[in-house]
């Protein structure tokens, strides 16, 4: 039996074989190589430890469960192909909870900066801390489709083909979903920006 100080050394395309074998030792690498950028990919979305614990076992869940259809010659490394995984559960768990209304949007807050942040006069501040409270609700009319790509894009900086593949469609549907997305902030947000 392999132990795990073994499975921790030994390279990443040997330890995705043995974990296609069934290894436990193996899958525990895997998991313990990749949780923490799971997690915080999850988290982002969902705002809360408890859910983002609960889509990051699903993850990893569907990753083990899959991992017979991981190829070499597709994907680069386990982590991006587990990556891919996280984005799709996570857009899955917001279209399911979509009615609640969550505050998914604080990621996007710093995407938002105060024009003038060298004036700290009361009034600025006040102005600037409304302005980022209306863009962050304003995000709300994007589907969770829409707002994952959105963060990705702006928030994360991912290129266009980057995001295509990180969710498994074409750069013409992530460049449909960002101009959907962008149109649909303009139209909420025209009337705040006409009162300045």
């Amino acid at each position: 039996m392999m132990s795990h100080e073994l499975a921790m050394n030994m390279n990443s395309e040997m330890v995705i074989l043995l974990a296609k074998e069934g290894n436990e030792n193996a899958f525990r690498n895997l998991y313990e190589s990749n949780y923490e950028m799971i997690y915080r990919l999850v988290y982002r979305y969902m705002k809360s430890p408890q859910d983002a614990e609960d889509v990051m076992q699903e993850t990893f869940i569907k990753a083990f469960k899959n991992i017979q259809s991981f190829d070499f010659n597709i994907n680069t490394n386990f982590s991006s192909w587990i990556y891919q995984i996280g984005v799709r559960c996570s857009i899955e768990h917001l279209r399911k909870r979509k009615s609640r209304k969550l505050d998914l949007t604080d990621s996007l807050s710093t995407l938002y900066k105060e024009p003038e942040a060298h004036d700290s006069s009361p009034e600025k501040s006040t102005i600037a801390a409304l302005t980022i409270a209306q863009l962050k609700k304003a995000l709300h009319v994007l589907s969770p489709k829409q707002r994952v790509i959105f963060d990705l894009r702006h928030m994360q900086h991912l290129a266009i083909k980057e995001i295509a593949a990180h969710i498994q469609c074409s750069e013409s549907t992530v460049k449909k979903h960002l101009n959907r997305a962008v149109s649909k902030l303009r139209k909420k947000l025209e009337p705040l920006w006409g009162e300045q």
